[in-house]
């Protein structure tokens, strides 16, 4: 065991002098990890070297060389998303409103040093808190402007008032370009969907008085139409019922005229006969007396008359005596 204990001198590998050997390579190895850096496609660098900026223009994807004691500091360029949840604005009647905000953007080549050494703490931790106060504050102000009922109709309007304001803001304060600015989620207080609830129903039911306020003038006007229409019917009818009485009166009235007209002249024609007769009876009495006694003699039955003319004209009865 005290043999297990005893110092049994140098390593094998420093024995003959190989540690000769081995230490460069060592030191190369170290030299090798500790001086040479990668900066990915996405990404561009910049070197301090004991708190001051080694470079002036933003270093390049690729393998670059550096002293040990240098630090590199790199920042993405590529597109990238920054989102502000359940941010809460105002709109100018003081309704209160809960949007979600979505923003990409891109570093451009110029912006990288200032924003690696220029703003906040060295290297790119501080860069989404940098533009959180930026985006809430121009998102509130475009906000500030509008009325609370007409979001919703305006929202298109609104995110592109919002990504220019943004846009404008962060180019200025960071030299970072906007793509595109989205406004996710709106949500209103419960007090003004409430109000807006009872407004449409207001609404609606305004619609719906209308709505039978206009049915029952319609129905009103049919029924006007309908009374129209059959007071017309009568009215014709009535008419068509006079006028057949006129023109049955008028028959009437021609039918009678027409008979007495024949009756008259009927009786004209039969005494113009008659008279006729009598004259020519009178001429040939006058002519020749006979002809009374001839008539009677021609027209007696055979027996006798049983009344006679009295004085003044009066019929006497005539008595016979028997033999």
């Amino acid at each position: 065991m005290l043999n297990a204990l005893r110092y049994n001198g140098p390593p094998i590998w420093m024995k003959g002098g190989l540690w000769k050997i081995a230490l460069p390579v060592v030191v190369l190895g170290f030299l090798a990890m500790n001086c040479f850096y990668v900066v990915e496609p996405t990404e561009m660098a910049g070197i301090r070297r004991f708190g001051t900026v080694l470079n002036t223009q933003p270093i390049p994807p690729g393998l670059h060389f550096k002293l040990p004691f240098d630090t590199v500091d790199t920042l993405s360029v590529s597109l990238d998303q920054f989102k502000l949840d359940e941010l809460t604005v105002y709109t100018v009647d003081n309704q209160s409103v809960t949007v979600n905000v979505s923003m990409t953007y891109r570093i451009p080549p110029d912006a990288v040093l200032k924003l690696l050494y220029g703003v906040g703490r060295p290297g790119d931790v501080d860069i989404a808190e940098n533009l959180r106060p930026v985006v809430a504050d121009r998102v509130l102000r475009v906000f500030a402007r509008r009325n609370t009922i007409r979001i919703s109709e305006e929202r298109e309007q609104i995110a592109n008032e919002a990504r220019k304001e943004v846009s404008r803001a962060i180019m200025d304060l960071f030299g970072i370009e906007v793509i595109d600015l989205q406004i996710n989620g709106i949500a209103y207080s419960p007090s003004f969907e409430q109000s807006v609830e009872a407004a449409v129903k207001a609404k609606n039911d305004a619609v719906q008085a209308e709505n039978t306020v206009a049915r029952m003038r319609y129905e009103g006007e049919q029924r006007k139409v309908t009374a129209d229409a059959q007071a017309s019917i009568e009215v014709t009818k009535a008419e068509g019922e006079a006028k057949a009485r006129i023109a049955r009166a008028q028959a009437d009235k021609s039918a009678s005229i027409l008979e007495a007209e024949g009756q008259a002249q009927s009786i004209r024609l039969k005494g113009e006969a008659e008279a006729e007769a009598i004259a020519k009876i009178g001429g040939a009495v006058t002519a020749n007396p006979q002809v009374v006694g001839y008539e009677t003699a021609h027209r007696w039955n055979g027996q006798l008359s049983t009344t006679t003319l009295g004085a003044g004209g009066a019929a006497l009865p005539v008595f016979t005596v028997g033999k």
